[in-house]
């Protein structure tokens, strides 16, 4: 009697063994294709993107995206990925300066007339004979006449401020914006100063610059810059190209392979 207690224990144990094993084979692929449901390849992804940063009560920048995503880091810490980039879709930023810098606060409040009724010295370009990366001194001599105030009064350094983007994403785990492609349009209080456009722009918020790459072409006024690198400054209002160029100014051109100009495209 007792060793018939005893095998029927063991059959019902081995009865419910085996239905459990039956029902864990039942969906063997599950597990795994949640788990990876739940592991996409970016953080966060915000379709027809509209942002307006402000910095100390100002307004920085504004951009209109067709798509911003933030993509997950290489590095992982447990089960939190660093974001390493930010990838924004068909963009157009505009930027906008600060306040002029306190050695031009006594200049008069215009930077002349708008721009597209500046007419710029023809003396800017490179006279026939002179080599296409140089200025004779005289041209030198007219452009820093134009330039120091432009210089002095557009300051767009707010644009790398903590502020500005902490309400789009967390800043500190932020490296770069990369954008593609992208319209960048800069402004003072009153009027548009600069355009550039290119295939590809890396806002890159610890070297404070931008980079763009591809096609790149600059508009200010009657004057036009094209290239295929383009590095711009916002602390300094600087851009910057240490590839071949062409620089038109009403009917002059000026080529070469090292550029450096102000908003302008006037030559520094």
């Amino acid at each position: 009697m007792k060793r018939n207690i005893i095998l029927a224990a063991i059959a019902a144990v081995a009865m419910i063994g085996g239905l459990a094993f039956f029902w864990f084979l039942r969906e063997p692929d599950a597990p795994k294709d949640r788990k990876g449901a739940a592991q996409p390849t970016y953080r966060m992804q915000i379709e027809g993107l509209r942002f307006y940063g402000m910095n100390q009560g100002r307004r920085v920048v504004s951009i209109t995206a067709d798509r911003l995503t933030l993509r997950r880091g290489n590095i992982v810490f447990f089960s939190t990925g660093l974001t390493r980039a930010a990838l924004i879709e068909n963009a157009i930023i505009d930027i906008y300066a600060g306040a002029p810098a306190p050695s031009s606060r006594n200049a008069p409040p215009s930077a002349g007339p708008p721009l597209q009724n500046r007419h710029l010295p023809p003396a800017a370009i490179p006279k026939e004979g002179t080599a296409p990366n140089s200025f004779q001194a005289e041209d030198a001599a007219q452009n820093r006449e134009l330039s120091p105030l432009l210089q002095s009064e557009f300051d767009f350094g707010g644009l790398f401020a903590e502020e500005t983007f902490s309400s789009l994403f967390p800043v500190r785990n932020i490296a770069e914006i990369e954008v593609s492609p992208v319209t960048v349009r800069l402004h003072n209080d009153k009027s548009l100063l600069t355009e550039i456009t290119a295939a590809r722009a890396s806002v890159r918020l610890k070297d404070k610059e931008i980079l763009f790459t591809g096609n790149v072409r600059v508009s200010a006024g009657s004057s036009e810059l094209t290239t295929e690198h383009l590095s711009f400054l916002p602390g300094t209002s600087r851009l910057r190209t240490d590839h071949p160029f062409v620089l038109k100014r009403g009917d002059r051109t000026l080529e070469g392979t090292s550029l450096t100009t102000d908003l302008f495209l006037q030559p520094q």
